[in-house]
């Protein structure tokens, strides 16, 4: 996972936190570099000690799960799975099957718009290089034959995956962040952690309980126009928000920019879109959601939302990532998403 999700831009745009007063049991920061980012844990405990180690084994289960995981790391099970799948059906272990799986879910949940199969797209429009250009009609076909989770065969009974073409691969950049989360949470709350805030890189974040001073952890989504400036407020608690947006990788055509975000289902780059914010009840669904709102209309999105319950919601930011751009959120979402500008 090193690196993946700042080559493929989505949640470039990180979110700051603001930070409590500790009162009561004291509060106990960890910091390390994972999945290429930085990752935090902030964690309360009454005892110093087991303060540190907790937040120290949270950070641990998030590396664990990039060794996993990571495209980079020709060693891992991943590595392995992206591999060999084409070939012959590959025996992933429990957990890597469940990721798998989770990652269909979520295929499925949004319609295609999710789909971690995308990478032959980025790679064939150069979005992983310097120089980023549209390439030719054929060199975009042969990439759509090699992308779709369609292609992606789960045999329940033998936990095997199969890839149904060569040059396949599974991409962790759109989920794994959410599930690393995650798992450091559940791991945290094993240990008797009853509040801490867990951040991947600012992209992505789940709060454990409520600071020992105020009802909730508070959290800030930074303005993609003024980068130093919040765009709204997030009150999280047992909930995760993460964000996806834009960065500096395009293709010019004309007058047009054309992101490094494609939409799946047409294979193209999306455009007149720059951020989204999802908040939700892990971080593995906000972390996969958010490409999802960020790729679909408005009125599908606020659908499929509000299908999924009162406990999801999406704020869009429009436009190109100025002043000028259009703020949207999800009907119900006004209160979630205290809007700074």
């Amino acid at each position: 996972m090193p690196r993946t999700l700042l080559l493929l831009g989505v949640s470039l745009l990180a979110l700051g936190v603001a930070r409590p007063a500790a009162q009561g049991p004291g509060l106990y920061r960890e910091s390390r570099r994972i999945m290429g980012t930085y990752c935090e844990v902030q964690a309360y405990h009454a005892d110093a000690t087991a303060g540190r180690a907790a937040a120290t084994r949270a950070l641990d289960e998030m590396q664990r799960i990039d060794r996993l995981l990571s495209n980079y790391d020709a060693n891992s099970e991943l590595s392995a799975m992206n591999r060999d799948a084409a070939r012959a059906p590959f025996h992933a272990s429990p957990e890597l099957f469940d990721f798998v799986r989770q990652c269909r879910h979520y295929v499925t949940d949004t319609g295609g718009a999710f789909d971690p199969t995308v990478g032959p797209l980025v790679r064939a429009w150069g979005f992983f290089t310097p120089t980023p250009a549209r390439p030719s009609l054929e060199v975009i076909a042969a990439a759509r034959r090699s992308s779709g989770f369609d292609k992606v065969h789960l045999n329940e009974a033998a936990h095997t995956v199969s890839y149904a073409t060569t040059g396949m691969e599974i991409d962790p950049g759109g989920i794994g962040k959410g599930l690393a989360v995650d798992r450091a949470a559940d791991l945290l709350v094993s240990l008797g952690v009853q509040s801490a805030l867990i951040s991947a890189g600012g992209s992505t974040l789940y709060a454990i309980g409520h600071p020992p001073d105020r009802p909730a952890w508070t959290v800030s989504v930074r303005d993609p126009a003024e980068p130093d400036a919040p765009l709204t407020v997030v009150s999280l608690r047992d909930t995760a928000v993460s964000t996806s947006g834009v960065s500096e990788k395009f293709v010019l055509e004309g007058t047009r920019r054309l992101p490094h975000i494609f939409d799946p289902r047409t294979g193209e780059p999306v455009e007149g879109m720059c951020q989204t914010s999802v908040v939700a009840p892990t971080a593995t669904a906000s972390d996969a959601l958010t490409k999802a709102a960020f790729i679909l209309t408005r009125d599908v999105v606020a659908e499929q939302f509000r299908q999924r319950g009162p406990a999801f919601h999406a704020l869009r930011v429009e436009g190109d990532c100025t002043a000028a751009r259009t703020l949207w959120t999800t009907p119900w979402s006004a209160a979630v998403f205290t809007l700074k500008r």
